[in-house]
């Protein structure tokens, strides 16, 4: 297997720190996935109306935005929860239009540039 930046070689993944125990790949995809949608998650904020009130983004508002924008990839809040738990791995098309509503590549879900 070929190495590169952001591609850490899964013998080197395999602790979890908390008891040595060994993370299964599904499970290091959602512990990747969890931290970088939970970042962008904390880091958005929403207004209403043009010049309205700003608030942080909830896991509410996001599923109604992606429910309206990309209503084929379906997705609840408590679906939302459970991804930015790491309870759960994410389709590909939910990792893509995830990505188009934050303006990131959809890598961005799926690499940890912190190993």
């Amino acid at each position: 297997m070929k190495v590169g930046s952001n591609i850490v070689p899964l013998e080197s993944q395999t602790s979890n720190g908390a008891g040595g125990e060994e993370l299964s790949p599904r499970q290091m995809a959602a512990a990747v996935f969890s931290k970088r949608l939970a970042e962008l998650v904390s880091e958005s904020v929403v207004s209403t109306e043009a010049e309205g009130p700003v608030r942080s983004l909830t896991l509410y508002s996001l599923a109604q935005h992606l429910e309206l924008a990309y209503p084929d990839v379906p997705i609840s809040q408590s679906g939302l929860y459970r991804l930015i738990h790491g309870e759960a791995i994410p389709r590909l098309d939910l990792i893509v239009a995830l990505a188009r509503v934050f303006d990131v590549a959809p890598e961005y879900f799926i690499t940890d540039n912190n190993q």
